[in-house]
């Protein structure tokens, strides 16, 4: 057998004398972690140093699998350069490829020396596996950076079985090729008669691609290449950008997505899109999906006087293929609306009304001081005039009492609104409040004069008109009362409290004592007629 080897390899055993003792090692020299056939290249041997200091050389001898330790070495490999750190006291150490007149596998026995010269032996540190060994080559990804219209890619390469005694390759055909797209999407490829293979992906994300094979030769694996997509620009047109609604309508933002590609701005079909407040801190966005014509739609209920929106790209699902920082800004003003959710109006037997009174404002928060008018119109419909302007804060009751009425007519409550805070003014139901009228007709107190201590006869017919209608009829079976008030005195006095006969008649004598005036008054009526009196008559005691 020859013993040679490529650049420094020699077959001199006597070295192998001046090592240190098999299967010993100094204290302070490096650390044998392990020592293999390279995974791209089973012919180059593969060490892994554990080291203090640095490394100043390294040599493997190379034996046959199963022979002795003390068996003289088939090769000596001296020319190992560093390759990569796997830590600072850690590295990878590789050589050239090796050159064998054999094939099979091979202990590997180290030996490393430091810089400060400390030298370690690692007998059976490993194993070279130098048979022929399955290769990928040619492997290549087109395009390497796929468009939005061109979102399919190609991996080829070429299948081969290289010797690595002598370094040549032939095609392997029906091998079967595991390919990885987009870091996790899998599929397969069988080589053809010259060796190569070939297969499409449409791209989801991007990410690495690479090609492995796991046969019988054993394991091969392709450079792993960066597929990067292309994401195209895109920009959101509004139909309107701007809005102006009324408290409670809702409002539909449409338009359409565009993406750009070349010179030419192409709708954008299949992307879900959202609209929320713009820099909202509590975000309720809703949802669209653009149709095939790239057009999507938003419906929101705006609330507060004005609201700012944003249209944006959702945050899932990732597509590389677009750029995802477009965003278009919709404004939306909101004219408040009004309304009146208390309303009452009472009318008492002296013609006075009671008004209770609540304005609730739509679409807004506010406390701000507003006047509402008190109305009244005769027939309802045409002449409201206001009685009274309340000051009042909106969703607060407010009553007025004792507001002079009228015997009947229709009564509302108005807010006029605002133009400069955008608020809508409002009117209330209209309630009609009236009564029965009463009077007395023909009353008289006589004789007039009178001498002191006789008789004064107070009388009269009391009547109603009831609402409606212009006739005055006879009020029967009702109280009256009689009043008198003393010459020289502002006050009344209630002298008696009569009761009216069928016709509304009443007649009712008094002792004359002193001058005064007398008149005959219903003072208590029920809840649907006045007051009503008759007329006031002097009367001189002698």
């Amino acid at each position: 057998m020859r013993r040679i080897t490529r650049g420094l390899v020699t077959a001199v055993a006597v070295l192998f004398s001046t090592l240190a003792v098999p299967g010993t090692a100094q204290a302070a020299g490096p650390t044998v972690q392990s020592a293999s056939s390279d995974q791209a290249d089973w012919s180059v041997i593969r060490v892994r140093l554990n080291y203090s200091g640095g490394i100043d050389k390294v040599t493997a001898s190379l034996r046959p699998v199963g022979s002795a330790e003390s068996e003289a070495p088939v090769a000596t490999v001296t020319d190992f350069t560093q390759k990569y750190w796997v830590s600072s006291w850690e590295g990878i150490w590789a050589s050239q490829p090796v050159h064998l007149d054999t094939l099979g596998d091979y202990t590997i026995d180290v030996e490393a020396t430091n810089t400060a010269g400390e030298t370690t032996v690692q007998k059976n540190a490993g194993t070279l596996h130098y048979q022929k060994q399955p290769v990928i080559t040619g492997f290549a990804v087109t395009p390497a950076e796929p468009d939005i219209e061109h979102r399919t890619v190609t991996a080829t390469g070429d299948m081969v079985v290289r010797d690595p005694s002598t370094r040549e390759t032939v095609p392997l055909p029906g091998a079967t090729v595991d390919l990885t797209f987009d870091q996790n999407d899998d599929t397969t490829a069988v080589t053809d008669d010259a060796g190569h293979f070939s297969a499409t992906h449409e791209v989801t994300a991007g990410g690495w691609t690479f090609a492995q094979y796991n046969g019988d030769l054993g394991f091969a694996t392709s450079p792993w290449i960066d597929v990067r997509p292309k994401a195209a620009p895109t920009r959101f047109v509004l139909d309107d950008s701007s809005f102006h609604v009324i408290a409670g309508d809702k409002v539909n933002v449409t338009g359409t997505l565009q993406y750009q590609y070349g010179t030419e701005w192409k709708p954008l079909a299949g992307v879900p899109l959202e609209m929320d407040y713009k820099d909202c801190t509590t975000c309720s966005p809703v949802e669209s999906t653009t149709d095939a014509n790239g057009r999507f739609s938003f419906v929101r209920s705006p609330y507060g006087s004005r609201s700012v929106y944003e249209v944006a790209f959702r945050s899932y699902p990732y597509n590389p293929f677009i750029q995802r920082t477009a965003t278009a800004q919709v404004t939306v003003a909101v004219t408040a609306r009004t309304q009146f959710t208390e309303f009452t109006a009472r009318i008492d037997k002296y013609a006075q009304l009671e008004v209770t009174g609540s304005l609730d404002l739509i679409g807004r928060d506010t406390s701000d001081q507003i006047n509402v008018d008190i109305q009244y119109s005769a027939n309802g419909t045409t002449g409201w005039a206001t009685k009274k302007t309340v000051r009042t804060s909106f969703g607060s009751q407010f009553v007025v009492e004792r507001l002079p009425g009228y015997t009947d007519g229709y009564w509302r409550l108005r807010y006029a609104g605002s133009t400069t805070k955008d608020i809508q003014g409002t009117v209330s139901k209209s309630l009609r409040k009236n009564r029965a009228l009463t009077r007395v007709k023909d009353g008289n107190a006589s004789p007039e004069p009178v001498y002191k201590g006789r008789t004064i006869t107070v009388k009269g017919v009391l009547q109603e008109r009831p609402v409606g209608t212009s006739t005055w009829k006879a009020y029967g079976g009702k109280k009256v009362q009689i009043l008198f008030r003393p010459k020289g005195q502002s006050s009344w006095y209630q002298m008696a409290t009569v009761t009216t006969g069928t016709n509304g008649s009443f007649s009712k004598g008094f002792t004359a004592r002193q001058d005064g005036t007398w008149v005959a008054v219903h003072l208590y009526p029920d809840s649907k007629h006045f007051v009503g009196s008759g007329r006031e008559d002097y009367v001189d005691v002698l």
